[in-house]
């Protein structure tokens, strides 16, 4: 047999063939062209980047990205990044323009450093030390990639330190990371809880970050919950429980929605959250560090105002102190609370669906809110009364009875009176030219304190140099109402603005859930989906 010999055609067409292969590969390994009107963005798919969870908007990193967007001309896309070092890859090597959505604990050096290795240093109990991703270096060395280190890169074992030249912003938002022990999977666990083993997407939402050694995985010793002795998970622990490590903001925003887990130490040093983009990225990168610039004025109040909006209503303890140490549950939303909010949903809410859905109908109210002021009010108890008069399912005074022409005894009307009157006093802000939130919030201040009341608020907030235009204001004024050197210098005089602050933040934390409860697919949501037909198209402007 003989060997083939290729001839001068054939060789030249391997050789184009190579050429074509190579060509090929180089369309699939390189980056997209760059095109100046696009923004790509490498965020992680958590609640406080792309909500999941929350009525309050589309997002906090979300709001940030489109006003910068909007201000620039650019158009928001997303890539997908599921940890710190892999967005900060993706900036670096021309697949993303901007990485947000992950905070990082500052180490003692000064340089940006993630949670993990922070946490093992604060904890101080022995445990093996994992490497630490490597920290932002000198932002004078040119980032980019040839064809070779983009290879070097995707081989196995290739290394997973974050670039360096890349440029970061102020910190502008910071959370405490929590250590979670999570107990394991009861087959009792109540309806509302997820479950953490089938995919719900709260583990891959929470999971801030994990790291491993040779020997296993290693975390920080565990106070017991009753202050017991550390426990862990070491290698080679039978009965260890499961844990995870959690930014604080999300433990907050999920924490309704799971089944009773226990908190264990949070570091002392909070994480920090800063946009990161290359330096070398014009025109992008001036038109960033101008957008931060505006961001950091002592006059803008984007960033405050975003804030107050998707976690100002938050339970603002984690049940721990300063020091980190375990301090039980007393700082967490009342399970009880809660608990009582599912029983009803379940149990009351049903047989009073149909009036919630013709009231919100008529009003122009989101049902869930009407829903969530409901159970603030009375817990859905036909029957309620309170020692300052007010009576019935929506707790209205007589004289708003009168106006309103219901009996206020009689649910349906009830339910049908205090719509129409949280749209009247929806309407007459119209004057203050509020953000539709903003608007809704002071609608449900003057529902409880009284319209002349939240006009004194406003008044007074303005004497103190406030604007008297956002919620976020008027939640620090209201209270003051109630001090004689304040209310004093009001038209309506004496106020219990703090029972209107904590009405307005409980409502909107429970409307918050409601929404949750729907969005997770949870088995109240039944019982809630006949009131969701109902919704203003617009809302919540109407």
């Amino acid at each position: 047999m003989h060997d083939h010999i290729f001839t001068t055609r054939e060789r030249f067409a391997l050789f184009g063939l190579a050429i074509a292969q190579a060509f090929l590969l180089l369309l699939i390994l390189l980056p997209a062209p760059r095109h100046s009107e696009v923004l790509r963005v490498a965020a992680p798919a958590r609640e406080r980047v792309q909500t999941r969870l929350s009525p309050y908007g589309p997002g906090f990193e979300q709001e940030l990205l489109t006003a910068f967007c909007t201000r620039y001309g650019y158009e928001l896309r997303w890539v997908k990044a599921d940890d710190r070092a892999e967005a900060l890859r993706l900036v670096a090597d021309g697949y993303a323009d901007v990485a947000v959505g992950f905070g990082a604990v500052a180490g003692e050096d000064g340089e940006s450093r993630p949670g993990p290795a922070a946490l093992d240093a604060a904890y101080g109990d022995g445990a093996a030390a994992p490497p630490p991703d490597a920290a932002e270096a000198d932002a004078g060395d040119a980032p980019g990639f040839t064809l070779a280190t983009l290879l070097a890169r995707l081989a196995p074992g290739a290394d997973k330190t974050p670039p360096s030249g890349l440029v970061a912003s102020p910190a502008y938002d910071h959370a405490r990371p929590v250590l979670v022990r999570w107990p394991e999977v009861d087959p009792a666990t109540p309806a509302n809880a997820v479950d953490r083993d089938r995919g719900d997407g709260l583990r891959s939402a929470l999971l801030l970050t994990s790291w491993e050694t040779p020997g296993g995985p290693v975390l920080p010793g565990l106070l017991h919950p009753a202050g017991g002795p550390a426990t862990s998970n070491a290698p080679g622990t039978t009965d260890a429980p499961r844990h995870a490590v959690i930014a604080g903001d999300s433990w907050r925003l999920w924490q309704p929605f799971v089944a009773e887990p226990t908190a264990g130490r949070a570091t002392g040093k909070p994480l920090s959250y800063r946009w990161h983009w290359r330096g070398d990225d014009a025109p992008l990168a001036p038109r960033l560090a101008e957008f931060w610039r505006m961001r950091m004025a002592p006059a803008d109040t984007l960033l405050d105002d975003l804030t107050e909006r998707y976690f100002g209503f938050l339970p603002e303890s984690l049940g721990m102190p300063d020091d980190g140490d375990y301090a039980g549950t007393s700082g967490y939303a009342d399970i009880f609370d809660l608990m009582d909010l599912m029983t009803v949903v379940a149990e009351k809410l049903p047989s009073h669906a149909p009036a919630i859905s013709r009231a919100s109908a008529q009003s122009g109210i989101d049902p869930l809110l009407l829903s969530a002021v409901i159970f603030q009010e009375s817990r859905f108890d036909t029957s309620a009364r309170s020692k300052t008069g007010v009576r019935g399912i929506m707790q209205l005074t007589q004289s708003t009875a009168l106006l309103l022409k219901v009996n206020r005894m009689n649910p349906s009307q009830s339910i049908r009176g205090g719509a129409r009157y949280l749209r009247m006093l929806w309407e007459s802000l119209d004057d203050l030219n509020l953000d539709p939130w903003d608007r809704w919030f002071f609608t449900l201040a003057a529902f409880n304190q009284g319209p002349g009341h939240l006009r004194d608020a406003i008044r007074l907030n303005r004497d103190l140099g406030g604007s008297g235009r956002t919620w976020r204001e008027l939640k620090d004024t209201f209270p003051k109402l109630a001090r004689p050197r304040y209310h004093v210098r009001t038209r309506y005089g004496y106020c219990r603005g703090y029972e209107a602050v904590a009405f307005v933040e409980s409502v909107r934390y429970y409307y918050y859930i409601l929404n949750g409860l729907v969005a997770l697919s949870r088995p109240e949501a039944e019982h809630l989906a006949p009131l969701l037909g109902t919704v203003p198209v617009r809302w919540p402007s109407v």
